[in-house]
């Protein structure tokens, strides 16, 4: 009687086995896939939503914290100008990190210090700059509120400013954290803009209460 090769037989069975372990396999993974899906779904925009709670509760702490009348000296007032912040809008040009990319010696860790760096003094110039647009706008209600008129749209106009300065403080972390990983544009421009609009503002309610 004639049996066979049992190489064969054994060859076909050891196929057989693979075949069912892929087919097994396929399954289990299609199974995994389609369970966990709703779970991952849930879970990216929560965590989005941690991630960008944990980024603006921070900065909304920084912009709406009290500025007490004792920190608006007539000093500070005299001297300060929105101009000092105006770097901050060249903070990571692409000019200084051709010419540092042209020196002798030049190497990646060179820019990346040089990048850590400017977003250091990004940083710090912004913490600052929240804490004279509060100035200023805390001087503008202070003159409002001991002035004689009433003023009611220049409250609105206020309020309303603050509210843009706000949403450009916001997107300009958001900027300065996806430079944190590889971007290369800060947003300052428009901070800057809210607190040269905001001086000019506290210039006119001044010369208003006081003529």
């Amino acid at each position: 009687m004639f049996f066979g090769n049992p190489a064969e037989k054994f060859s076909d069975q050891s196929r057989n086995t693979i075949l069912d372990l892929i087919s097994d396999a396929v399954l289990l993974y299609f199974i995994f896939t389609v369970m966990m899906l709703p779970t991952v779904l849930l879970l990216i925009p929560l965590a989005v939503a941690g991630l960008s709670l944990a980024l603006v509760v921070p900065i909304v702490c920084k912009l709406y914290r009290r500025c007490s009348a004792d920190e608006i000296t007539s000093e500070w007032l005299e001297n300060f100008s929105p101009a000092v912040y105006h770097p901050m809008q060249g903070l990571l040009s692409e000019e200084d990190f051709r010419f540092l990319s042209g020196q002798p010696g030049f190497d990646l860790s060179l820019y990346k210090k040089l990048r850590r760096e400017r977003l250091h003094i990004f940083r710090q110039y912004l913490s600052r700059l929240i804490l004279d647009f509060n100035r200023l706008h805390t001087a503008a209600q202070i003159l409002l509120a001991h002035g004689k008129q009433d003023r009611s749209d220049l409250v609105t106009r206020l309020i309303w400013l603050k509210v843009k300065f706000s949403l450009a403080v916001v997107h300009a972390e958001f900027s300065y954290a996806l430079c944190l990983v590889g971007f290369r544009s800060l947003a300052a421009r428009s901070m800057i803009l809210r607190l040269e609009e905001m001086s000019a503002q506290l210039g006119s309610i001044s010369s208003t209460q006081f003529a």
